[in-house]
């Protein structure tokens, strides 16, 4: 019993050093009530998201910030591709507002720096905020799931009509409805000057 005792207060006084090793963003108040923020490039050498990224298809990450006492939202989305042939990355980053940069880039050292520029994510309606913020790594782009939806809705032999296919439709479910790779979840709030 003092042993388990033992056991349990050891694991009460890591669990705060274990949550704190999260990666967190930085995040900014910027001019115009607009929240952005500054992604760590830990989250790129996570495990599973840098096999990921090393297997040469795309990792979507999204970033959705919720008001916490309203239902004003606003998300932003990031696509990251290894190209193998030509081995660079290919960068794609959607802030809130539908703004929009397209890159190639030449080294990991060069990736993370752009990872971890002010990402824009939500526009606030008054002088003080407070959002919870979650990000989601996906095994796959937007563009590349429309791709598999009109696929798998052509290779199904079946005529795109209104409701479509129930087989086709629990194909497509089934398919694109992949397991995020990795989900972090924080909170915070911001006054603007």
């Amino acid at each position: 019993m003092a042993a388990l005792i033992r056991v349990a207060a050891v694991a009460l006084v890591l669990l705060p050093a274990i949550a704190a090793a999260e990666p967190r963003p930085t995040f900014i108040a910027q001019a115009g009530r607009v929240v952005a923020a500054a992604l760590p490039a830990a989250v790129l050498a996570e495990k599973d998201v840098e096999r990921q990224l090393r297997s040469g298809l795309t990792a979507t990450f999204v970033l959705v910030a919720r008001q916490r006492d309203s239902d004003a939202k606003g998300a932003a989305r990031i696509e990251i591709r290894f190209d193998l042939w030509d081995e660079v990355w290919i960068v794609r980053r959607i802030e809130f507002d539908g703004r929009e940069d397209r890159q190639r880039i030449a080294t990991r050292e060069l990736l993370e720096k752009w990872w971890s520029a002010p990402l824009r994510l939500f526009a606030a309606a008054a002088d003080r905020v407070a959002l919870n913020v979650t990000l989601t790594v996906l095994p796959f782009s937007a563009a590349e799931g429309e791709d598999a939806r009109q696929w798998i809705s052509k290779s199904g032999g079946v005529a795109q009509t209104e409701g479509g296919s129930p087989l086709v439709a629990a194909l497509i479910g089934t398919t694109l409805s992949a397991k995020p790779i990795r989900s972090y979840r924080w909170q915070t709030e911001l006054v603007f000057r």
